[in-house]
């Protein structure tokens, strides 16, 4: 059974929900109004309290050193020269840091998840979602088992400007 979270308001530049039981938000709370288009309800389901795997993927020195050879490739991705080369040939390119058939299977279905659990550190699989058009969305999307847009209307953080500096 999962429960609705009812989006509060939003504080710090955060949401902030609590498990929905109806009633009103106290206004001496302080929290300003949703920014404008959003919406004050949203049905979200209730968050796993998971700190260990399968919830939370722990990248471990155990797990920094099974994927070495995926974050030297990933992170190489950071010159112009080598994205266009890993674009133009996607698995020769990745086959020369030494990945293995299977890190090269799931960097073709782009199991961001596996690779992940292979050891990929989330930063440098970062280089390799954007070099292929996909994002953090899209990590964490397929980390939940759904599609991107799913993943960002369960999300009521809008982010509309980088507040100023303190």
């Amino acid at each position: 059974m999962s429960a609705a979270y009812r989006l509060l308001g939003w504080g710090g530049g955060m949401a902030i929900a609590r498990p929905d039981a109806g009633g009103a938000l106290d206004a001496s709370a302080g929290l300003p109004s949703a920014p404008p288009g959003t919406t004050s309800d949203r049905a979200l389901p209730e968050p796993p309290l998971e700190l260990e795997e399968p919830g939370t993927i722990l990248f471990t020195a155990r797990r920094a050193l099974q994927g070495k050879a995926l974050n030297r490739f990933a992170l190489s991705l950071r010159s112009d020269a080598n994205r266009d080369a890993f674009l133009a040939d996607p698995r020769g390119y990745a086959s020369g840091y030494g990945l293995r058939e299977d890190e090269l299977g799931m960097l073709q279905r782009r199991d961001w998840t596996g690779l992940l659990l292979a050891g990929a550190h989330v930063l440098a699989l970062l280089k390799v979602a954007a070099t292929v058009g996909e994002d953090l969305w899209d990590i964490g999307a397929n980390s939940v088992g759904t599609g991107r847009d799913a993943l960002m209307a369960a999300c009521p953080r809008v982010v509309q400007a980088i507040p100023d500096a303190p």
